[in-house]
């Protein structure tokens, strides 16, 4: 985990740019976390500047950051959580502040229960802003929702869902304003400049199929609707064994 990276986004977050952001994200994820339950929510980075778990019915929330805040002191890379334990993770930019991505995300794996969720947040590099971040080597590294979501599904991940959010407020003129599809078009276009998403994808159930051997095949049936005999079925009548005479006189076995 670079400290220093997420120092930088902790500094974003204060700023007008990055409460937008946190405000917009929380009134998209609210939906989402209302509809998961279980026993155990725990989420990873952005104490206490970021709060996602307010809306998740579940009881126990756990705040988990590095290297001084939350409930829980720990490296995302090596969670100290029991395996299959927890029902839903919130991985708030851990991402782009982790020295090692896939070893975060195996770890996530590791601890989530059989159907467990995992919320992604992250800064969208595709974006006008972000791309120039990225291109002038400034904050943290950017990863695109299509490379998580690829990361997820070789981990066994099924894709939920995911929703671009904007940075900045759009205004629109009042008679504009009413109409829901111009709004969704402002705010696409505002993420597209600046703008980061929000993926949920949920830990999928390994069942083994059985396969029928080859060697069971369907019975055949005979006029009447009787099944066939097979033939290793059929009883054979076993060929009666030779009976042995015996000659006195000569004290040898003969046949009969």
């Amino acid at each position: 985990m670079n400290a220093i990276r997420q120092k930088n986004l902790s500094a974003w977050y204060a700023s007008p740019r990055g409460q937008v952001f946190a405000r917009k994200l929380q009134e998209a994820v609210a939906p989402w976390l209302q509809g998961i339950f279980g026993y155990h929510a725990v989420q990873l980075g952005m104490c206490p500047a970021l709060s996602l778990l307010e809306q998740s019915r579940i009881n126990h929330r756990v705040m988990a950051d590095y290297p001084d805040c939350g409930d829980v002191l720990c490296r995302p890379e090596a969670l100290p959580f029991e395996s299959d334990s927890i029902d839903l993770l919130v991985a708030a930019h851990c991402l782009e502040v982790s020295d090692d991505p896939h070893a975060l995300l195996r770890e996530a794996e590791r601890a989530l229960v059989a159907e467990g969720h995992l919320l992604v947040i992250g800064i969208d590099p595709w974006t006008l802003w972000g791309g120039w971040r990225k291109l002038s080597g400034r904050g943290s590294q950017l990863y695109s929702q299509s490379k998580v979501k690829d990361w997820l599904g070789l981990l066994g991940f099924d894709f939920q869902r995911s929703q671009m959010l904007p940075m900045f407020d759009v205004h629109l003129p009042l008679g504009m304003a009413s109409l829901p599809k111009t709004g969704q078009f402002a705010n696409l276009l505002a993420s597209n400049i600046a703008g980061g998403y929000a993926m949920l994808a949920k830990k999928r159930v390994t069942t083994l199929t059985p396969i029928t051997p080859p060697w069971r095949r369907a019975p055949k049936l005979i006029p009447g609707g009787l099944v066939k005999p097979a033939a290793r079925s059929q009883r054979r009548t076993p060929a009666p064994a030779p009976v042995l005479v015996y000659d006195v006189s000569r004290r040898k076995p003969k046949p009969e």
